[in-house]
């Protein structure tokens, strides 16, 4: 049962880079998956991927809440323009295109709603607080599916 953290953003563009934050966040916590930062990787991610049981992407998000608002996505509810897409491929397309070259995992995206989006290192304040409540929902995540896969083997 091998599981991933995938955080994609732009630390160069603000709030762009609160994907990145969760992973920093989750090292520091020293969590037991595979952390990857895909920073702005693009259709490369389909590779860190494709050996996993278990991914759970976080990016930020735009159009799902107030600024720093977290949410979890099921890649059938992803729309385009409400995932940010400053990377070199967006996360709607690169999920489509998954399924049609690969066997997918379970993928959840985990999202951050942005306050600001420019050029600047650093997060604003509101998704700069809103990173720990996504470790904490990506720490859930982990454990729903580890329980279920073991309730599958029983």
């Amino acid at each position: 049962m091998k599981i991933a953290v995938v955080g994609v953003g732009n630390i160069l563009m603000g709030d762009e880079g609160a994907g990145i934050a969760v992973v920093e966040e989750l090292r520091r916590r020293n969590v037991n998956v595979d952390l990857h930062d895909c920073g702005t990787m693009g259709v490369d991610i389909l590779n860190t991927i494709s050996e996993y049981d278990k991914v759970i992407i976080v990016d930020a998000v735009k159009g799902f809440g107030t600024p720093g608002e977290v949410v979890k996505i099921k890649p059938r509810e992803i729309e385009c323009g409400r995932i940010l897409c400053l990377h070199d491929i967006n996360i709607p397309f690169l999920l489509k295109l998954a399924e049609c070259i690969m066997k997918v995992p379970e993928i959840v995206v985990i999202g951050i709603e942005v306050e600001r989006i420019g050029e600047g290192l650093g997060l604003s304040e509101s998704v700069k607080n809103a990173v720990n409540k996504a470790v904490e929902l990506v720490l859930e995540e982990i454990e729903r599916f580890k329980l279920s896969k073991e309730n599958r083997q029983k």
